[in-house]
């Protein structure tokens, strides 16, 4: 489970006047973390804090619109290579 500060980040980040639509990214964010940590072995503390590190986090929220379409594996997939991209380690 994501810490409550993680929440009331994503709510500051996150503009949107729909409620619903903030509540639907939040748990998107959720289930990409928790994804990240379970494929690699990772608690869902150490894998938010890598993502956020990394810009995943950032990304995810930027990207909302087309990575939910996208399946949960896919955006593991490009959240891994994003933060790759951006210094990270874990996956290489």
């Amino acid at each position: 489970m994501i810490s409550k500060y993680f929440i009331i980040f994503a709510i500051k980040i996150i503009k949107a006047d729909n409620m619903d639509l903030t509540h639907n990214i939040i748990e998107y964010v959720n289930c990409c973390v928790g994804a990240f940590a379970n494929r690699f072995k990772l608690s869902s503390a150490d894998s938010y804090a890598y993502l956020r590190r990394f810009k995943g986090i950032d990304f995810l929220l930027d990207c909302y619109a087309a990575e939910h379409t996208l399946s949960i594996e896919d955006a593991v997939e490009d959240i891994t290579m994003l933060c790759k991209k951006n210094g990270g380690r874990i996956g290489c």
